[in-house]
């Protein structure tokens, strides 16, 4: 049944009687039982006791049968007055066989796991492991109760954010109550959680990690956003926190910190319920609170201060006495509704307009604005001021804001020069008539060379051979190379002057014609390359000196971070010590360089083809790789194929 919590008493209650009788302890120490309840001829299954002692609280099963209520006496050193009659007399008093047979006790639950003691979130380390999946990598914030850091989950291979508390506390259990309810809510808009659990002592939380996102107080650095912007952010926001609400959660802390554009454009909020479980907000109206919160975030966007004090990177909102200054009087070119919309959520009367009260009413508000849409981009004019079509528009116009596509007129816009007048006269004939007869020679002169190259082409052109009488054909030229002919890779050396080379076998998977193999680097654990070591790479080996124009080179990891270098060793020189530190200086000739980042695939070409027999792949700095089924997080990079043309 549970137990009593009334200080230093028994309560027994009789389902069958209908009355409740209280077993006290009175000063002496011994147990008194209100005579009334002497003679209640009750089933044991229907008497239940829950208590509470003084200084401890009793782990004694429910369901026990009155009959045994003795025993329990004697086991807490307190014996009733019948019993303690029967002992002086020698004589024990047996407890009345229950009509039906008593019910069984129940298991006694096992106690809680005790927690590991002085636990602090300042000795987490990184690299920790939770459920042997997320791995710590960066500490991004701690306040002594909570730490936030970025993680890795080993087993999806992605980013993570995890929030950790020491367990044990009340402040730990709201943050697992606020994660686990935050979790059940599936709106895109809000930043997700994935996990939640007590490990070691320590509760962490497991949410989305958005790299592609900027918070929105860097998005305030500078200037305000445009209307059309602050519109989208303020409707998403409210129609977002209007569905928590009506799912019974708040989020207390929603700053410009805690809300995130996506590059796509989509607003989403962090940390529902989560943020003020770990800094351990509270209110007496959460509806009103974060209508507040709306109402200052849109006030930010559209004069870019904060309403309250200088926070978040923004100046203080000037105010006139007691009353906010309006975004209108702050900033040029407010969008008026919108304006009203931050007043009225900020507790404000707007024109006669009551504030809001709740996330809903600012979704209603923005419901009855207008869509704000961006604004149109400048029509398109020719030079002299006319505008065009899609289909005859010419190449070089001009927008209201310069030149596009051109160079500049050589009349300004709105003025027209006259044509001149025609030439007449005697003059004017003359001129016609010279203009007609050189046009005339010229055609002549041009039919004549036509004529003259053809017949030339008929005269040496080859008789029949006396033998076969077919025609003899001349010698043939020798045969150039065409421009991007592949080039036939002899051997493959792998070149580390720092490290230990491993032979010729898996440089010759990055020529073999498939994909699936792959030569890889070694892993190496520091931020950078360089300065701990000057490179590492393949030497190419065509067999003898051709000329290299580019090269395609099909990368293992598309990560951003690594950077090569095409080298050729200058044509009749001998192949240097690929072991010796500094070698890679004796190929002297950059073809180019090429950087991983917008995809899997580099090409580096040549301004001029270089001759050379030897070419160097080398790699002066690696991506760093979370992991991949050859290794853990590091330095690493891979060549899958490559291809050299001419």
């Amino acid at each position: 049944m549970g137990r009593g919590y009334e200080e230093g008493e028994y309560t027994v209650t009789d389902r069958t009687a209908g009355s409740v009788h209280l077993m006290a302890d009175d000063p002496s120490g011994s147990t008194t039982v209100d005579p009334s309840t002497k003679d209640n001829d009750a089933k044991a299954s229907d008497v239940t006791v829950e208590t509470v002692a003084t200084d401890s609280v009793t782990d004694e099963p429910t369901g026990t049968p009155a009959a045994d209520a003795p025993d329990a006496a004697e086991a807490s050193g307190e014996v009733p007055d019948e019993t303690r009659a029967d002992d002086d007399t020698g004589m024990h008093a047996k407890a009345e066989e229950p009509d039906e047979p008593t019910q069984a006790k129940p298991e006694p639950r096992p106690d809680p796991e005790p927690v590991p003691q002085g636990r602090s979130v300042a000795d987490v380390e990184r690299g920790t492991r939770f459920a042997d999946r997320y791995r710590l990598e960066d500490r991004l914030s701690s306040n002594g109760k909570s730490a936030t850091w970025r993680a890795v989950d080993e087993k999806l291979r992605r980013a993570v954010g995890i929030h950790i508390v020491v367990a044990g506390s009340d402040h730990a259990r709201s943050v697992m109550a606020a994660a686990r309810a935050a979790a059940l809510v599936g709106d895109p808009r809000f930043v997700q959680v994935l996990d939640a659990a007590e490990e070691d002592g320590l509760v962490y939380v497991v949410k989305e990690w958005l790299p592609d996102a900027d918070n929105l107080a860097s998005l305030l650095a500078t200037n305000p956003l445009p209307p059309h912007e602050a519109y989208e952010m303020v409707r998403s926001i409210a129609d977002a926190m209007a569905v928590a609400h009506r799912a019974g959660l708040s989020h207390l802390r929603l700053d410009p910190e805690n809300v995130l554009r996506m590059h796509t454009g989509q607003y989403k909020i962090v940390g529902l319920s989560v943020e003020a479980a770990l800094y351990g907000h509270d209110t007496t109206d959460a509806a009103l609170d974060d209508t507040r919160a709306i109402g200052s975030l849109l006030y930010a966007c559209l004069a870019r201060r904060w309403p309250e004090a200088e926070r978040y990177g923004l100046p203080r909102a000037p105010r006139n006495g007691d009353r906010l200054l309006t975004p209108g009087q702050v900033k040029a070119h407010v969008h008026g509704p919108l304006e009203a919309v931050a007043m009225r959520a900020l507790g404000y009367e707007y024109k006669h307009q009551p504030p809001f009260e709740a996330p809903e009413d600012v979704v209603a508000a923005i419901a009855a604005i207008p869509t704000v849409l961006p604004p149109e981009p400048d029509p398109v004019v020719s030079a002299a001021g006319a505008q065009f079509d899609d289909e005859y528009t010419p190449t070089a116009v001009l927008s209201p804001k310069g030149l596009v596509g051109g160079p500049p007129p050589s009349t300004p816009t709105g003025f027209h020069t006259a044509p001149p007048p025609a030439l007449g006269g005697g003059f004017g004939r003359l001129l016609k008539v010279v203009v007609a007869i050189i046009v005339l020679v010229a055609v002549v002169l041009a039919t004549w060379q036509i004529a003259a190259h053809v017949n030339k082409k008929d005269e040496a052109a080859p008789s029949p051979s006396a033998s076969g009488g077919q025609p003899s054909s001349p010698q043939a030229p020798a045969p150039v190379p065409a421009p991007n002919t592949p080039l036939e890779i002899k051997r493959g050396i792998e070149f580390d002057p720092q490290g230990e080379a491993r032979g010729e076998t898996n440089p010759r998977l990055t020529f073999d014609g498939n994909p699936d193999t792959t030569w890889r680097t070694k892993t190496y654990s520091d931020t950078h390359l360089q300065p701990y070591r000057d490179g590492v790479g393949i030497v190419y080996d065509f067999g003898a000196p051709v000329d290299v124009r580019s090269v395609n080179v099909d990368l293992l990891f598309g990560d951003p971070g690594t950077t090569f270098e095409v080298r050729a060793l200058p044509a009749g020189t001998a192949l240097p010590d690929v072991t010796k530190k500094g070698t890679q200086n004796s190929f002297s000739t950059v073809l180019g360089t090429g950087q991983s980042g917008s995809g899997k695939t580099v090409t580096v070409t040549a301004e001029k083809p270089v001759k050379s027999q030897y070419v160097l792949i080398w790699f002066t700095d690696l991506a760093r790789v979370f992991g991949d089924s050859n290794g853990g997080v590091g330095l690493k990079t891979g060549i899958t194929e490559i291809r050299f043309t001419s």
